[in-house]
């Protein structure tokens, strides 16, 4: 493996960076990282990088100061003259923006590719992007990576193969429950929304039989939680015998996880690509530090990481 340090962008990002560099066997490099009392972002490397690949592990989630520390952290290594800035960015917000879905609006998806790229990053490392065209905002490589052969394990060992369905809550996913019935040798359905505006359904049904059965919902995110209530809702309605979710992103906005926990649903399952999630009874985290350890592992060594991908 190619010689390489990491870093943690700022406090926001320290565990999960501890967790990938105990993986790798290093130590996390020293970056000071701090800002002033107005708020203003500064960060400093404590030890040389020049002629070093460095790898910046950056969790940044809203509120903005998190991705300005992307940003700051970035720019202080180009200007430091690393030879090469991996930035290992989990979580992209404003994936959900990757398109004008009116007049007078913004895509930001292009936007965040934008700054990356002009701040000084040569590399992006992500997970389960909302939608695969955001790759084409990136001039530079962007690797995707996926959850779904570590949710796979979760799902094998916890539920019999004749008892479950899974549902995919909208047809943007259904891709993905393809996938994950074919690995998995087991009964599909998917859900038919109509969306009024964002974080907002109006009305919503289940193309396919949930009766008797363990049922688990796979999305990519959960953000105010409203629609996965609603369809666990709909599908315990139908006939199903339980429901529970499985999402990589818990963006959890408004009171979403109060909403969660008082919903039918009998657990929800997400990663930690975002820091700081609320414990509660129904909600568990599966770490997914050794995911991209592996992946960071295989870049470092100049090798695929499509192994990584495959169910």
């Amino acid at each position: 493996m190619n010689p390489f340090k990491i870093f943690s962008v700022s406090e926001h990002s320290e565990k999960l960076t501890k967790d990938i560099a105990t993986a790798l066997q290093v130590a996390p490099g020293a970056l000071y990282n701090t800002r002033f009392s107005d708020g203003e972002v500064y960060a400093r490397f404590d030890e040389t990088i020049r002629g070093e690949t460095v790898v910046l592990i950056a969790q940044v989630d809203l509120p903005y100061h998190h991705l300005f520390e992307l940003f700051v952290a970035t720019d202080a290594a180009r200007r430091s003259s690393a030879k090469e800035i991996v930035a290992v960015i989990p979580y992209l917000p404003h994936s959900r923006q990757e398109r004008r879905d009116g007049e007078r609006t913004a895509v930001t998806s292009r936007l965040i590719a934008d700054f990356i790229e002009h701040a000084g990053a040569t590399r992006v490392l992500t997970v389960d992007m909302h939608t695969l065209s955001i790759e084409g905002f990136f001039k530079l490589p962007i690797d995707h990576l996926q959850m779904s052969s570590v949710f796979l394990e979760d799902l094998r060992s916890r539920y019999a193969k004749d008892d479950l369905l899974l549902c995919s809550p909208d047809f943007g996913g259904l891709k993905r429950i393809r996938a994950y019935k074919q690995a998995l040798d087991c009964d599909m359905a998917v859900i038919h929304k109509e969306r009024l505006r964002p974080n907002q359904v109006d009305n919503m049904e289940i193309i396919g039989n949930v009766k008797d059965r363990d049922v688990v919902l796979i999305d990519d995110l959960i953000d105010t939680g409203g629609t996965l209530v609603k369809a666990a809702e709909l599908l315990l309605h139908q006939g199903a015998r339980s429901v529970s979710a499985y999402c990589t992103h818990a963006v959890l906005s408004r009171d979403a996880p109060k909403r969660l926990l008082a919903s039918p649903l009998k657990e929800i399952v997400w990663t930690n690509t975002i820091p700081n999630r609320p414990e509660g009874a129904k909600f568990r985290t599966i770490n997914c530090a050794p995911l991209l350890a592996r992946a960071l592992k295989q870049l470092l060594s100049n090798q695929s990481i499509k192994a990584i991908n495959q169910l």
